[in-house]
This record gives structure tokens, C-alpha cells and sequence, in this order.
């Protein structure tokens, strides 16, 4: 009897436990669906749980991890807080300390970091920190320990000065030397540097200007050559287009059966005109 109970048990946890691609394709869901699914049955199972944070009760969440949840457990249950993690941090701390078990919910990882003084504060305490003093409150029917605990700025400084002191008794502390003199030192090597760099950038800037200057004068330059090789090679054409033959061949006759002027007149060098009218040519 007991084992056939036993084969019953172990067929059943096989069948459960199954990984066929039907069973598993049955139970495929979403990060988001797999933390709604849970939420929803920890809020079922337990009244003492709550959850709180921004947007996640009537917006359903800021990505819709608390979809339906307010819907079906109500405000009390499920609470929108305000734009203060820190705040709503610290209600759920205390919630916690007093017997609830609050789900506190940030929007994005950066955001928990302006809670983490509650994280510091209420993490266990190490051997070498000040304990803290715990006194025990009754508010209603809930616990309440209250804790009394220093600044932990001040604790761990106590601690590293007393690391430090352990190594040094019987020594004589040298006096502090003062390097406020090679601080300055350093300070005008680096300004001097400093300057450096920027001469050098400017005269790169100024000569990259320059290179672009001259290179619009060149490009100014080669465009009037341009222009006056078109307007001879123009002219040229239009004298070509405008020659006579007959006119070219009867100047050319007419120059050679032409008696040249004498350039001088009872040796003396006159103009042409007058030599004309002194010989009497029209």
C-alpha cells in the first residue's frame, strides 16, 4: 500500500516536473508576467503584504509589473507614493521593523540609491563598529526595537585612527613638510605648458587659415588668365571671320610698289606729315 502511494507521489512529481516541449511551451511568460504572477499570489496568500512605490497602483507600474493588482486589492494594499524614494524607503523599513512585509518598489536601479542611508543604517552591524543600543517599544500590538546608533562617519574614523595609532607608539610624528613651494613650482610648469600647447594650436589654426587664404588668391589668379586667354582667342576668331583676301593681297602689292618716306629733311628728323607736305603727297 505505502508503495504504491510512493510510485503514485514520484509519477506525479515526473509528470510536474516534465520538460517536454508541450509542457514547457505551456508555462512560457515574460519577466514582467513572471513578477505580476508572483506579486499576485504572495498579496493573495498573505494580508500583511503590501506594495508601494511611484505609479504602481492605477498607471499599473511604470512597466506594468503591478498590472491589475490595484484593481483587485485596493488601495490599502496597493499604494502610489510620491516622486521621494528615500521616503517611501523609510515607510518600508519601519513597516517591516513593525511586523508587515512591505514590496517596495523603485523605478529604476539608480533611483534606490537615494534610500541607501536606510540600507546603511539598518545593516548588520560588524564586530569591529560600535554596537548599537536596542531598545525594545510595544506600539499596539506590534514590536517595535528602536535603535540608538552614532554617525558611522564618526565610528569609522575612531576605527582607522586607531589602526593607524597601534604602528606608531613610541615614534616621534615629523612635522608636516610644506610643499606648497613645489605646488607652485608645478602649477607654473603646467601653465607654462599650457601656453605652450595653445601658441602651437593657434599657429596650426592660423596656418591651415593661410593655406586656405592662399589658395583662394591662386584660384583668383589662374580664373584672370582664363579670362584673358578667352578674350584673345575671341579677338582672333573675330579677325579671322572678318579677313578679305582680295583687301589682304592689294594691301600687300600696295606696300611694296610704295616709295618709303625719308625720315630726315635737310638733316634734320621730322614727323611723317610734315615730310608729306614738303614733298607735296596728299
Amino acid at each position: 500500500m505505502l508503495r504504491s502511494r510512493l510510485s503514485k507521489v514520484a509519477c506525479a512529481a515526473q509528470r510536474a516536473f516534465s520538460t517536454s516541449p508541450k509542457a514547457l511551451a505551456a508555462k512560457q511568460m515574460t519577466v514582467r508576467d513572471g513578477l505580476n504572477s508572483a506579486l499576485d499570489d504572495e498579496l493573495a496568500r498573505d494580508d500583511r503584504v503590501f506594495l508601494l512605490g511611484e505609479e504602481v497602483a492605477q498607471y499599473d507600474g511604470a512597466y506594468k509589473v503591478s498590472r491589475g493588482l490595484w484593481k483587485k486589492y485596493g488601495d490599502k494594499r496597493i499604494i502610489d507614493t510620491p516622486i521621494t524614494e528615500m521616503g517611501f524607503a523609510g515607510i518600508a523599513v519601519g513597516a517591516a521593523m513593525a511586523g508587515l512585509r512591505p514590496i517596495c518598489e523603485f523605478m529604476t536601479f539608480n533611483f534606490s540609491m537615494q534610500a541607501i542611508d536606510h540600507a546603511n543604517s539598518h545593516k548588520p552591524v560588524s564586530d569591529l563598529s560600535l554596537r548599537p543600543v536596542v531598545r525594545p517599544q510595544i506600539i499596539g500590538d506590534f514590536p517595535l526595537h528602536k535603535k540608538i546608533i552614532e554617525s558611522p562617519r564618526s565610528s569609522l574614523l575612531t576605527e582607522i585612527n586607531d589602526i593607524l595609532n597601534r604602528n606608531r607608539v613610541g615614534q616621534t610624528i615629523a612635522p608636516p613638510v610644506d610643499r606648497s613651494k613645489p605646488d607652485k613650482m608645478e602649477a607654473a610648469r603646467l601653465i607654462v605648458i599650457r601656453r605652450r600647447k595653445m601658441k602651437k594650436h593657434k599657429l596650426k589654426k592660423l596656418r591651415r587659415k593661410m593655406k586656405f587664404e592662399w589658395a583662394k588668391v591662386r584660384q583668383r589668379r589662374e580664373m584672370r588668365k582664363e579670362k584673358a586667354f578667352q578674350a584673345q582667342l575671341m579677338s582672333q576668331i573675330k579677325e579671322a571671320e572678318s579677313f578679305n583676301a582680295e583687301q589682304y593681297v592689294t594691301e600687300v602689292l600696295r606696300q611694296a610698289n610704295e616709295v618709303p618716306l625719308p625720315r630726315y629733311w635737310k638733316g634734320r628728323r621730322l614727323p611723317a606729315f610734315i615730310i608729306k607736305q614738303k614733298l607735296g603727297i596728299k
